[in-house]
């Protein structure tokens, strides 16, 4: 008889490696997310539960992660027609770091020449 493995998910492991870096203990995590035991943390880590999608935010806080990359990942995966849904309706998230590239690339770029996508990547080409 196999024994259960619950599949580790995308967002299971984006947050286990951020716990594991994180200098708090996992009982100290679940604390700062109003739990008494790290046995959600653990769940979390193995990938045996989905993070419920309200305590993302103070998750986010907690590992000190892009609060938008968490969201979007877990919604993405846990419920793939509402990220689709929620996207087209808001416009795709970007993360800090996305937007700071964002940023410099309108700086350097002159952007009145690009218009599409094809303009993006042959410009991203010249840069090397």
């Amino acid at each position: 008889m196999k024994k259960y493995a619950p599949k580790v998910n995308k967002t299971a492991e984006y947050l286990k490696y951020h716990i594991e870096k994180s200098p708090l203990k996992q009982k100290q995590i679940s604390e700062q997310l109003g739990f008494n035991t790290p046995n959600l943390i653990t769940m979390i880590k193995q990938g045996a539960i989905k993070v419920p999608l309200y305590l993302l935010p103070k998750l986010a806080e907690v590992l000190k992660v892009d609060p938008r990359k968490l969201f979007a990942m877990a919604l993405k995966e846990y419920n793939p027609e509402t990220y689709e849904a929620v996207a087209s309706t808001f416009g795709y998230p970007i993360t800090d770091v996305e937007a700071k590239i964002l940023e410099k690339l309108q700086s350097i770029a002159p952007y009145s020449d690009i218009e599409s996508s094809e303009d993006i990547e042959a410009y991203l080409k010249k840069l090397g």
